[in-house]
């Protein structure tokens, strides 16, 4: 099967067909040569895909490939020849970010249109497809397999190696395997992807987010022997005192070879040092091109064991050799962490002691690259969150790569892992539609597989914003065992030792959950579910406090009504980071004398006519221009004229907005797929239309279009010919909206069901005056003393970029921006979050209240300073040493000597908490917590002065 063979309803519109050919979901095996070599990779900190490339059996297919991009399917490659002619794009990265097509942002629709499941556009879907060429080492091919990765695809996309069909995934954002074995030869190789930007697995795509498309995540390929330690799952456990430890492990041994044999699994145990610990040895049977499990365990005194606040990781090495053999086929280096998690008289206790969550929302965003993330940016991002007291995560709404769970494991943070599955457009669409159930199923299935050993994963979440219905309770049977529905069939019941979560838009609870996630909730509310007593799971708000603009003023309230009240255990801010983009900023000028340039948004392109004259091409997806509200276009007075010249297109796109000023002041536009209208917004009459049925030749074709007030009525003109008219002698509102060419900006934004307009411009202009008919025949080729706005699209300049955040501030709602800088609401949510609360217990004698919020550590790891000030004078400073085992309380004194005072002034002790050595995540002297008192001294009130006596004020300018 070629590109051109392929029936495209039958993988893209249909939701039960979700991957062919693919592997198992499991956890990353790469293997090495030995366990010392890959122990010598892990010592240097390096990301996951660094160490791997060290392998000899790894081989990274990131990097540039030959690229060719189509608006739809029907104009995609049918093979792939002719690929020196192609572009050339950085893999992995979103499409979008190397200039390819549009990036979208929606919140609660879809990015596609119409909205019909399983169904996706035809016309408008635009298709990328990738070559390259890469080299196999001879011994890859000789007794051995071979499997391609893909840790991140978005929406559904086929494989190809030297023109052999390889297999498909729609999964979007949970790693795919396939086994190329077959389909290699040693020396060069060539494989093709083609990608999908929309397909059925869309409709669970439903976040709050840009969308884009593309091979976002690494792509990689891996050899093992033909006997493969293929899967594994660790399971620390700690006993009852959370003493001493256990590492139980369940492991899948794949035999690839066509006769049955005896193999031996080697385990070496190392403890954070380094230093080895156990060692454990298993045989197992495995029949020919088949697998077989072995379970064991390996018990550990003492283990040091991992928190947020200590995360302790340990290596697992595995040596996989035929029985009696000295020499290993292969070996493979896991981490994982002692942790227990459980719920203990309704609450959430890590290691035997109750946490509370100072978590965030996570989306994975990069203002240059969108859904493809930097290293560096990544690890910057996890110091800082470190550095702002949070310790939790929730993976908003998707899951991750491999270096995500890595850095979470190795920095300490509590990470509730979410399905890829939303559809807050339709939140029944899991009920409505039945057949995605599969696909539900599936991603979830994926994730937990692939991510089912990372120490930091406290809770599964079934979902965000998609209801509950039948493939929810079958996540939880598949976590859980049993039958959870009771629909008489059970589950298998894989992952018991952690929590199950869920999402819905109905208070963020579901029958199974074993934690309730409450959302945008008020801390009266908060105070309402801990005293209700029908209600005894532990409460963690899977969103709260909505950090747009200048907000989180609620946040230290919450937190107080938090610690007040056991079950309540924090929650999730909405949410860590900005989605803005880095947008080219160009403008074509307004010929005026106004200067009302406009400023290209998305990707408008410069065509030119068949006339061979130049002209704006908007595509429908989310590309207008855009100009300041400068008061000469706040024309609210009848005497007003509209006019663009423009080649509408097909497909009908939900809406063809040529020249608006929101939609409540004046525009110019499409009311729907055949009527034209042109109408103003009058304050006592509200809309005001003159509408008319399109030409006969409207689609395809250049027209004159123009709306005039006269002052007495609405006039409606297509190519100098009076259409319709309505009579108005009103005036015209004032709104705040922006004049635009292409949208209208009060509707088309984050909610907007449909996409923008999808058409050809060549002129655009506003008049200060109602023209008259004769003046509309005349081929006007520049602007008179009445014209506010003139834009022939004859000149463009680009001069650096903007900071955009397409269709809708509304994904501008972060703690940081998207390069990371903190916004002041960061600082006001690490106060919050501080995990030591001083208060005044008697302040003018020094007498300091400190609670220890830490689980796991005592205060004397901390430095304490002091200073006592008057105004913003510090009088005198010192050190403190406070040694507090977690969760307790005391009282300090601070040994300061009473000042003399002077009139009229404040006094102020500050207390403040600091890191006395470098740690993983902040340098020496980093404060953690904090707290400023003004001392109530009995201070002498300051001699009162006459006005009239006061000196003379003299101003020299």
């Amino acid at each position: 099967m070629t590109p051109g063979d392929v029936p495209l309803d039958k993988y893209i519109e249909n939701p039960e067909l979700v991957e062919e050919n693919q592997e198992p979901g499991h956890v990353p095996t790469i293997p090495y040569p030995s366990v010392k070599s890959a122990l010598n990779q892990d010592r240097v900190n390096k990301s996951p895909l660094q160490r791997w490339r060290q392998s000899p059996h790894f081989e990274s297919l990131n990097g540039d490939w030959n690229f060719h991009w189509a608006l739809n399917p029907a104009n995609a490659p049918s093979e792939f020849d002719g690929t020196d002619l192609w572009d050339t794009v950085t893999v992995p990265r979103v499409w979008q970010a190397d200039g390819f097509g549009h990036a979208m942002y929606r919140n609660i629709t879809l990015d596609l249109y119409p909205y019909d499941p399983p169904n996706v556009p035809n016309d408008i879907n635009p298709v990328g497809t990738y070559q390259r060429t890469f080299t196999v080492p001879n011994s890859w091919t000789e007794g051995r397999r071979t499997f391609l990765r893909f840790d991140g695809v978005k929406s559904a996309y086929f494989v190809w190696i030297n023109g052999e069909y390889v297999g498909f995934d729609k999964g979007s954002m949970t790693a795919a395997e396939f086994d190329v074995t077959d389909n290699l030869q040693p020396g060069a190789n060539e494989i093709g992807v083609q990608v999908f930007r929309w397909s059925d697995g869309s409709y669970l795509e439903n976040q709050d987010m840009w969308h884009f498309a593309g091979i976002f995540r690494d792509v990689s390929l891996y050899s093992t022997p033909n006997a493969h330690l293929r899967d594994y799952f660790l399971q620390p456990s700690l006993d009852s005192n959370y003493k001493n430890g256990a590492l139980h492990v369940d492991a899948e041994i794949a035999n690839y070879g066509d006769s049955a044999d005896t193999y031996e699994l080697q385990t070496y145990l190392f403890d954070p040092d380094y230093q080895p610990v156990k060692t454990a040895s298993k045989t197992v049977d495995v029949p020919a091109d088949d697998s077989a499990g072995v379970s064991f365990s390996i018990d550990v005194a003492s283990p040091a064991k991992w928190s947020a606040e200590y995360p302790n990781l340990y290596r697992v090495g595995f040596e996989l050799r035929q029985s009696g053999s000295q020499s290993a086929t292969e070996a493979q280096l896991a981490k994982f962490g002692f942790r227990k998690y459980e719920i203990i008289d309704g609450q959430i206790h890590v290691n035997g002691e109750p946490v509370n969550f100072k978590g965030v929302n996570l989306h994975e965003h990069h203002p240059k690259f969108g859904r493809t993330m930097a290293e560096n940016l990544r690890r910057e991002e996890f110091e800082r969150l470190k550095q702002f007291n949070v310790n939790a995560l929730r993976n908003s709404h998707y899951p991750r790569g491999p270096e995500f769970y890595e850095f979470a494991d190795e920095f300490g943070f509590y990470v509730c892992d979410e399905v890829n599955a939303e559809t807050h457009q339709n939140p029944d669409l899991v009920n409505e539609y039945p057949a995605f159930h599969t696909q539900f199923m599936n991603r979830f299935r994926r994730m937990v597989q692939q991510w089912k050993n990372q120490a930091s994963i406290f809770m599964w979440s079934t979902g965000n914003e998609a209801g509950l219905g039948p493939a929810h309770f079958h996540m939880a049977e598949y976590i859980e065992g049993g039958d959870v529905d009771g629909d008489g069939d059970a589950g298998a019941g894989v992952d018991p030792t952690r929590f199950l979560y869920h999402q819905a838009n109905n208070g963020g609870v579901a029958p199974y959950a074993d934690v309730i996630g409450p959302r945008y909730v008020s801390p009266s509310d908060l105070v309402d579910i801990a005293e209700d007593e029908d209600e005894q799971r532990p409460a963690v708000m899977g969103e709260y406090n909505h950090a747009m603009g200048n907000s989180l003023g609620l946040v230290e309230r919450f937190w107080e009504v938090i610690e007040e009240h056991d079950q309540l255990q924090g929650g999730f801010i909405w949410d860590w980071v900005n989605q803005r983009l880095d947008e080219d900023y160009t403008i074509t000028p307004d010929a005026t004398e106004y200067g009302n340039d406009g400023v290209f948004h998305g990707e408008p392109t410069v065509v030119n006519t068949d006339a061979g004259d130049p002209a704006i091409e908007l595509s429908g997806l989310d590309d207008w221009i855009e100009f300041y509200r400068d008061p000469s276009l706040d024309i609210t007075e009848p005497g007003l004229t509209l006019e663009v010249e423009v080649q509408p297109r097909q497909p009908w796109t939900g809406s063809d907005a040529f020249l608006t000023k929101g939609d409540h002041q004046y525009g110019l536009k499409m009311s729907d797929e055949s009527t034209l209208q042109f109408f103003i917004y009058d304050p006592e009459e509200e809309w005001v239309t003159v509408e008319s049925t399109v030409p006969d030749d409207w689609y395809g074709n250049w027209h004159h279009v123009v709306g005039v007030h006269t002052g007495s009525e609405l006039q409606l003109y297509v190519d100098g010919k009076q259409l319709a008219s309505t009579p108005h002698d009103g005036s015209i509102n004032h709104n705040p909206q922006p004049v635009n060419v292409g949208r209208n900006a009060d509707k088309h934004r984050a909610n907007w069901d449909g996409w923008l307009s999808n058409a050809r411009y060549r002129r655009a202009a506003i008049h200060d005056r109602g023209f008259v008919a004769d003046e509309l025949r005349l081929n006007r080729s520049r602007p008179d003393e009445s014209t506010v706005l003139w834009l022939d699209f004859e000149v463009f300049e680009t001069d650096g970029t903007f900071r955009s955040y397409g269709v809708d501030p509304f994904c501008c709602n972060g703690l940081v921006d998207a390069d990371r800088v903190p916004q002041p609401e960061l600082w006001q949510l690490k106060k919050a979050h501080q995990p030591i609360r001083l208060r005044g217990a008697n302040l003018t004698a020094g007498l300091v209240e400190v609670t220890n919020h830490y689980n796991f550590t005592d205060l004397s790891a901390l430095d304490v300073h002091w200073e006592l000030c008057e105004g913003g004078d510090v009088l005198q400073q010192g050190a403190l040493d406070v040694a507090l085992e977690p969760n307790d309380t005391t009282t300090v004194e601070i040994p300061f000597d009473q000042p003399e005072f002077e009139p009229g002034a404040d006094y102020w002790l500050v207390v403040s908490f600091h890191l006395a050595e470098d740690t993983w995540y902040a340098d020496v002297g980093h404060e953690v917590a904090f707290e400023q008192f003004e001392v109530p001294f009995d201070v002498p009130t300051p001699t009162l002065e006459l006005v009239s006596e006061m000196s003379t004020i003299s101003v020299n300018e």
